[in-house]
């Protein structure tokens, strides 16, 4: 098994780091579902730092993939006839898990909430800001939605690719 990417399998890192992000998205979109089960259990503030911890973790994560796709340029290239859809759909992707955290930030500094990370205040108290907090809200909730559809679009086209086109895809991931 080798860390780099080959012609026909993705590396170890690569792999790794798909399904440790693609666990922690679901979990993180999921989170009004969570939200709601732990309200009587866990305050507010709590259930916050963990929605923050886990986005801010997964923000460092797509920027370690970005720049490990880009270290790594001998990376699989799709079938000519899906290229545009794939660097479409991929471009798609990157952009969401960039854009949620970022309006997630919007929203608590709007709020004059503190941003924390494992418990590590990245940024304290400060002053509402509601303008900034409506938009970041507003602005995160629809990238949370776009970025549901754009997951089952993800899943959708390696399933196609597995099953319809039978390019085996999905082992070069596995």
């Amino acid at each position: 098994m080798t860390l780099m990417d080959a012609d026909n399998r993705y590396g170890a890192v690569s792999r790794a780091v798909h399904w440790i992000m693609a666990v922690m998205l679901l979990v993180m979109l999921a989170s009004e579902v969570w939200f709601e089960a732990l309200e009587h259990t866990l305050s507010d503030a709590s259930l916050m730092a963990w929605h923050q911890t886990l986005g801010l973790t997964i923000f460092g994560l797509v920027i370690f993939r970005g720049l490990w796709r880009w270290l790594n340029r001998a990376r699989i290239t799709p079938p000519a006839q899906w290229a545009t859809m794939a660097k479409l759909g991929h471009i798609a992707l990157y952009a969401l898990m960039i854009l949620m955290p970022l309006s997630g930030l919007a929203s608590s500094l709007g709020e004059g909430d503190p941003v924390t990370f494992f418990g590590w205040t990245v940024f304290g108290y400060g002053p509402e800001i509601e303008w900034l907090e409506d938009s970041g809200e507003e602005v995160h909730e629809v990238l949370a939605n776009v970025l549901w559809l754009m997951i089952g679009v993800h899943v959708a086209a390696a399933l196609a690719h597995q099953y319809l086109l039978g390019d085996r895809i999905m082992k070069r991931m596995a």
